[in-house]
Parts: C-alpha cells; structure tokens; sequence
C-alpha cells in the first residue's frame, strides 16, 4: 500500500467513522430514501431502475432522475452501494461457514454411529464366512471412505485439487 493510498483510507476512516450506507451527515430524508431504492435495486443498479421501483408516472421519473443523479454524485452512492454489497457478501459468507460447519457436526456423528454399528457387526461375525470378494470391497469401501473424509479425493474418486496445483486428465496425457 503507497503513502498515498494509506492516507487516503485514514482520512476515509476519520470522516465515515460508521457505515457508508448508512444516512450521511447533512444527507436529507429524500436523498437518503432515493439513495435506498438504488442500493436495494442489486448488483445491477443503476439510476433509472431505482426510480422506476419507486415511481410508476413516466413525466415524474423524468423529473426525478436529474435529482438523483445529482444525489448520486453528492453523496457518492456508487461506492456507498459497493460498501453494501460487500457487507451483505460477508453476512451470508459467515452465515454459509455456519452451516457447513453445522452440517460436518451432524455428519461426523451419523457417521460415528455408523461406525460403531459396523464395529459390532464385524464383532460377531465369523471370518471363515467372508469371501475373499467381500473382504476385498471392504477394504476398499474403507479406503475409499477414510480418503473422502479426510478430504483426499472427492466424492467422484478424483484427487482434490488444492490451491495452486495442476491436476491433469487423461485426456492430456502426452501432450
């Protein structure tokens, strides 16, 4: 980060001390509702789409986008709306950690109990009654099964791909 870059985010800090989309400081009821109606139009905001989910009268729409443009520039909704989304991007980012998390718990305990039922299965099961054929997909389906939860391979078998490895197809073997 450049000298200039620093101070340009510690002056930002100094005069936004609060969210960005929140009512500025001097920002009327109007502009802050019109800013609003922008801001909640989605990643494909624009000026014309806000007023248009607020006003359905064609000559007032007309009349209101000089003022909202002007609103836009003066209290810089472009960034302020940038802000949101990225606000809105964090919440359901953690939200989404949340119940992965959750899930992998749930998982992890149907799979224990799972494992213990089978654990007492092979208990009292006579060896000499397993096929050779049997003990090989066992051995197999465990593997394969310890590989997946520790997150060696996915589900479809294939190695996971970490970040900044290659992994290649068969299809371009030899090229």
């Amino acid at each position: 980060m450049t000298d200039i870059d620093k101070a340009i985010k510690e002056a930002k800090a100094e005069m936004l001390p609060f969210e960005s989309w929140e009512r500025l400081p001097g920002e009327t009821g109007a502009a802050f509702a019109a800013f609003c109606a922008f801001r909640d139009c989605g990643l494909d905001r624009n000026i014309r789409k806000a007023i248009e989910s607020v006003e359905k009268d064609e000559v007032v729409q007309a009349k209101k986008y000089r003022v909202w443009r002007n609103y836009s520039c003066q209290y810089r909704w472009q960034e302020r709306a940038a802000d949101f989304d990225r606000h809105i991007e964090k919440l359901k980012q953690t939200e989404l950690r949340k119940t992965i998390e959750a899930q992998g718990e749930v998982h992890r305990a149907v799979t224990g109990k799972m494992l213990e039922v089978v654990s007492k299965k092979l208990d009292t099961m006579n060896p000499a009654e397993l096929s050779q054929n049997n003990v090989t997909e066992w051995a197999a389906m465990a593997i394969k099964t310890e590989r997946e939860a520790a997150g060696l391979v996915a589900s479809n078998g294939k190695p996971e791909t970490k970040q900044g490895e290659l992994n290649f197809t068969p299809d371009f073997e030899g090229l």
